[in-house]
């Protein structure tokens, strides 16, 4: 990242303090495959602290910097293997045209369900907000698979494709787990996904793909892109310090694949690269035929879904097409009029903890 846009970012996040370690639950539902009952146990984030979608958004970045702008972006950086307390990295050769899993791993209690946490755009298995999450999970005795995503982390050379392939990835993967190909500790339990913005994308896509039924226990996707055109459109004319950065790590990721650095609109261009790359016909039709706005009427297992309606990055236009899509009765959007992108996990962590625990804990029995 450039002199120019550092400065600004990193006076935005000196007054903002960063994310905490995750407390541990304080309400333990009991509604075993009721879910009305699990959505009315869940119950929505304290409404009182009030707090702008920017400091929401920028608490997941603060402490996190070095890996977030220097370790992440750079490709002989941003595969890290050093595992932290509880958990151990492993490595996997995944069938078919899926990518190969790396990914930290915590085995949890037998017969619990194994969460794969996945981890947003330009992040990866190593940040942060990501490792408090897997620890709380496995804190309380799930197992836990963190993986590194397409074109980061350790997958650096594989492109993202806005879930073309990474639904396949993680359809390859979970079956693995399943069979105890990771490791004969995770094998034969259920499974179920959390992400995070892009990462909440691929549960969102993932799931409803899933007609095999392999993530048994669910997802929850944290602050997911809807209303793709908008979005993307959005992202390259953003004149904001979050919009300079997301613009300036894609230029920089552009250029290596040969897309001009001084692109006017990057986002379009990257989208305009891999399809044309992976041969998957019009940009435009491509975006209405991932829309998750459109997707959530497929979607056949339990899937909570957590938007903020002051997201600075994504803005009122996501939230608003997450709330009004058409959805079955097991899909369940909680919307919020503050906690920014993803920033939910600090602004009201008790409550994150005690819906997310909840939420895996009561998976409807077979």
């Amino acid at each position: 990242m450039n002199r120019a846009l550092a400065a600004p970012v990193l006076l935005l996040l000196a007054g903002c303090a960063g994310l905490s370690t995750l407390p541990p639950p304080t309400q333990h539902c009991d509604v075993q495959g009721d879910l009305p009952a699990l959505w009315q146990c869940i119950g929505k984030p304290d409404p009182t602290p009030k707090e702008s979608g920017l400091t929401g958004t920028l608490r997941l970045a603060n402490g996190d910097l070095t890996r977030r702008l220097l370790l992440n972006q750079t490709p002989s950086l941003a595969c890290n293997k050093k595992p932290w307390r509880g958990f151990e990295h492993k490595s996997l050769a995944a069938a078919g045209d899926a990518a190969p899993l790396e990914a930290f791993v915590h085995g949890g209690n037998a017969g619990a369900p194994v969460v794969l946490v996945i981890h947003g755009l330009y992040d990866s298995n190593s940040n942060r907000y990501i490792r408090y999450v897997a620890s709380a999970l496995a804190d309380n005795g799930f197992g836990v698979v963190v993986p590194d995503m397409r074109w980061h982390g350790c997958l650096m050379s594989y492109l993202t494709t806005l879930g073309a392939d990474e639904s396949k990835d993680l359809l390859s993967w979970a079956t693995a787990i399943r069979s105890g190909a990771l490791t004969p500790a995770l094998g034969g339990r259920p499974i179920g996904l959390i992400g995070f913005s892009l990462g909440a994308f691929d549960v969102i896509d993932t799931i409803s793909e899933d007609h095999a039924n392999v993530f048994d226990a669910g997802g929850i996707a944290v602050s997911p892109p809807a209303r793709l055109d908008e979005v993307l459109t959005r992202l390259d004319r953003m004149r904001t310090p979050i919009g300079y950065y997301f613009r300036s790590t894609l230029r920089i990721r552009n250029r290596r694949l040969g897309i001009a650095f001084w692109a006017a609109r990057p986002f379009r261009s990257y989208l305009e690269y891999f399809v044309e790359k992976k041969s998957l016909g019009n940009p435009d039709a491509f975006l209405q035929l991932i829309e998750p706005s459109k997707r959530l009427a497929a979607v056949q297992r339990p899937l909570l879904i957590l938007v903020a309606r002051n997201d600075p990055v994504l803005g009122r236009v996501a939230s608003d097409a997450i709330e009004n899509a058409t959805k079955p009765a097991n899909v369940h959007v909680i919307a919020t009029n503050e906690g920014g992108h993803i920033g939910i996990i600090g602004r009201d962590s008790q409550w994150f903890v005690n819906a997310m625990i909840n939420f895996f804990a009561n998976r409807p029995q077979p």
